[in-house]
């Protein structure tokens, strides 16, 4: 009796510890839907930090209202649009302003933004070969840590205006609010449409490679550009940034690919997500990082 007691509870712990293993490979294989997840929230944020810096750099810029603004080494941002808190303060001498977020400021779009972001240019603005590069003192978005070097160039203008730019980002890295933290490293084409000087849209290729806080390798790559519409972007409102009406971005890890669709150019928060042969239409107003696919699988 004691023998069939001690093999029962024998087999009740392989039982238990093959049971946990399993239930911690599931988990893990879950956790890897939050780094593709994770390029959304990478992307909207990109554009909402180059929209501040063109709104500064055009507001600062502007005629008359640029001699206004430099007899004063610190003022309040145009419109209030990125929060009351937030200010502007010029180095004129070194080509640099320091845009400050005293406290938490929240934007016109709910954006919460605290912290300094440091941008160094060149003595020629607006023009071939002028360029703008970031740093990042302690700057948070919606209480992601934000950190790396970025630097955009401006490389071409058309005969009507449109304007093209190369961004790149280095030693990138976005630390979320539960500790975990991501890695990125990019190279990036922007190109900016007009019309009678109004910005209409913004499209962008290239690729990025990032890592997730277990050191796996993710390589993005964007196979149809992926562009924002000026008029979209009045009506997608939403605290993650900007959102895209088109493009396609093809996402890999190891063996596994996801593509990424954003739609034929409609105002919506809908893409569509695919994986292994399955397609799942997401909404990107309420996608979450640890959100399961409802029918994707790892």
């Amino acid at each position: 009796m004691k023998q069939v007691k001690q093999i029962f509870i024998f087999f009740s712990l392989i039982y238990f510890i093959n049971g946990c293993e399993k239930e911690s490979i599931d988990l893990s294989s879950n956790l890897e839907t939050t780094y593709f997840v994770e390029e959304f929230i990478s992307l909207g944020f990109d554009q909402d930090i180059d929209q501040l810096i063109d709104d500064v750099f055009y507001d600062s810029f502007s005629s008359s209202r640029h001699q206004l603004l430099s007899s004063d080494p610190k003022k309040k941002i145009k419109g209030d649009i990125y929060g009351k808190c937030a200010s502007i303060e010029f180095d004129e001498k070194n080509n640099t302003k320091i845009i400050s977020f005293d406290g938490e400021c929240k934007g016109k779009n709910g954006q919460i933004r605290k912290g300094k972001i440091i941008v160094k240019y060149s003595k020629i603005i607006d023009q071939i070969g002028s360029f703008r590069q970031l740093e990042f003192d302690n700057f948070y978005i919606n209480e992601v840590l934000i950190e790396g070097k970025r630097k955009h160039e401006f490389v071409n203008i058309d005969q009507i205006g449109n304007k093209t730019f190369h961004m790149s980002f280095k030693d990138g890295r976005m630390t979320y609010p539960d500790g975990s933290f991501s890695t990125k490293s990019k190279s990036i084409t922007k190109y900016v449409s007009y019309e009678n000087k109004k910005r209409i849209s913004t499209s962008i290729t290239g690729d990025s490679q990032s890592t997730n806080s277990h050191g796996d390798l993710f390589l993005m790559e964007i196979i149809s550009p992926v562009v924002f519409v000026s008029e979209c972007s009045k009506e997608l409102i939403h605290n993650k940034g900007k959102i895209p009406t088109s493009g396609i971005k093809k996402i890999r890890k190891g063996n596994q690919e996801m593509i990424i669709d954003f739609g034929n150019g409609e105002c919506d928060f809908k893409a569509e997500v695919s994986k292994n042969g399955i397609t799942e239409i997401i909404d990107l107003k309420k996608i979450k990082r640890k959100r399961k696919f409802k029918k994707l699988k790892p």
